[in-house]
Formats: C-alpha cells, structure tokens, sequence
C-alpha cells in the first residue's frame, strides 16, 4: 500500500421526467443524464427524437470513481428500446407531484449514494456535480437544488428547490420518503395530491415534514449552481428586473442576478434546453472543445497569404 487515500466510488442514479406538459405545449420526449465517465460526442438522435448520452467509466480527472443509472419517468411507454422506463398513472402536469413519487417510490434507496430528478430538459454538468457531492455524506439527509421560497398568504414561507433546475437527494433521504407510506410513519405532506399544485413545492413541504432542510449549493462567491434557464438567458443583464424573469428573484432564497459576473463557473445544471441542438453546443463547448497551445496558435499559418 503507498499509503495514499481510496477513492471512494460515488454512485448516483438519474431520473429523468419525460414529456411534461407545461405553458401550453410539450416538450422534447427525452433529454439525457451526463454522470459519468470520459466525455465523447453524443450519439445522434434516434429517429423518433430521442436521445441519451450515458457514461459509465469513470476517468481519472473526476476525482473519484462515478457510475450512473438512468431512469425515464413518463405516463405512457415512450419507446421499447429505452430502458429502465418507470410509467407512472399521472399523466397531468397538476399531477406531477403524483408522477415523482412514483418514481421515487420505485427506487432503490441501496442501489445507489444520490438520486438526482432532473427534467427533461435539463443539462447536467457532471464534473460539477460530481464535486459537490464529494464534499457531502451520503448517508446523511441531504435535499439539494436551487434553493427557492415559497409564501403561501395563509401560512409559513416554505423553503423547496426548483424543480426544473433538477434536485438531488441523498440515499438517506429516498429511504425516510419512501417510509413516509408506512403504517408507523405515514405522513400526509408526503402524500398526493400534496400541498400544492407545483411538485417541487410539495417536494419541499415534505422535506419540511421529514425534518430534511435544503442545502446552500452556491459557489464561493455565492452565485448559483443549480440553473432553472439556459445559459443565453442568464448571461443577458438586460433581463434583471425584468416581469418575465421577476418570479426567479422574487423566490429565489438568496440573492439572484443576470449577467456574465453572475453565472458560476461552477454550474451544475440548465433548465429549459429545449432544442437538442443546444443540447449538444452545450456539451461540445463543454467537454470537447479544446484550447490551442502555444505551438498550436496559429492553424492556418500553412495557407498562403
């Protein structure tokens, strides 16, 4: 032995929600989870549109080993060539507190250290996610996201993570939700239909109800990781103030700003990447663009003049 410490291996499991009705119209049928392993180019779309790129051989620049699952939660068979396809009877975008936990519920809280639900339209950067969690205990309970409030008139601020910006829970925390259905701990706030019609806010009254509180995922210069819109849109300091984007400051539980001073080097992930071409500019800049050396500076030096 050289003495040097074991990489622990960290495991996560991906749930992706797939076709969710929302603002009048449905999204695209299938994104992806980025968890694990050496970057590559994508593969392309299968012809119905959908698409998903899976690692699952960890490289040695991520800091420890890393392996992902991943589930597709939908109301209907999408595809038979998709694998692990929880379908869920809810089919209703009110109902998709309904729809989470059944997926939460067929889960196994020993098969995996984090569960993390993203939409599917949601880009995950795995590096980064991978980072923070190292720096965290599994086997505590940990709810993890962008942190939001929500302030009903007739009581209590609940404190929940976006739900497009995609969450992460601890094993500990699958297992003390998935007994929230128990005789001995059957606790409603974790129950359909739930508090509220937003699945996220219910996901946090439940939280609330477990004793579980969200985690401060900011950067050291407190800038968010977790993203609920795509880079385009966070960049432009044009849309501070604006109404369209009022309900992200006014919930956010700490300070939110657009602007390129304002977006984290460190993002985990962005929401509403609806174009799968975006989808692949975003991983290409990503993980295979790379910068030329010195030597390299000048690619067309061999053109004449």
């Amino acid at each position: 032995m050289s003495g040097r410490p074991r990489k622990e291996m960290m495991v996560l499991v991906v749930m992706v929600m797939m076709v969710i009705v929302m603002v009048g119209y449905i999204l695209p049928h299938l994104y992806y989870a980025v968890l694990s392993g050496p970057p590559s180019p994508p593969p392309p779309p299968t012809p119905q549109g959908h698409f998903k790129i899976s690692r699952t051989n960890d490289n040695n620049n991520s800091g420890g080993g890393a392996c992902s699952k991943v589930y597709f939660l939908t109301s209907e068979q999408q595809d038979s060539r998709l694998e692990n396809v929880i379908v869920s009877k809810y089919s209703r975008y009110d109902d998709l507190w309904g729809k989470v936990l059944d997926g939460f519920h067929s889960l196994d809280p020993n098969s995996s250290q984090w569960f993390v639900k993203a939409d599917d339209d949601t880009y995950l950067v795995r590096h980064n996610l991978v980072a923070l969690l190292s720096g965290l205990d599994a086997a505590e309970t940990h709810y993890i996201g962008l942190p939001l409030v929500y302030s009903p008139k007739d009581g209590k601020p609940i404190e929940f993570n976006s739900g497009g910006a995609g969450y992460v829970l601890s094993h500990s925390t699958l297992r003390l939700l998935q007994q929230t259905t128990t005789n001995k701990n059957n606790i409603h706030e974790c129950q359909y239909p739930g508090y509220t019609s937003y699945e996220d806010v219910n996901m946090g009254v439940c939280m609330k109800a477990l004793g579980v509180a969200v985690t401060d995922t900011r950067d050291t210069l407190g800038r968010s990781r977790f993203l609920p819109y795509p880079p385009r849109q966070l960049l432009n300091s044009n849309l501070e103030g604006k109404s369209e984007y009022a309900w992200l400051q006014t919930l956010s539980k700490y300070p939110f700003h657009f602007g390129p001073e304002y977006l984290s080097d460190q993002a985990i992930s962005f929401h509403q990447i609806r174009q799968p071409v975006d989808l692949y500019l975003i991983h290409f800049l990503i993980h295979d663009l790379h910068l030329l050396t010195s030597v390299d500076s000048r690619p067309f030096h061999h053109l004449p003049n």
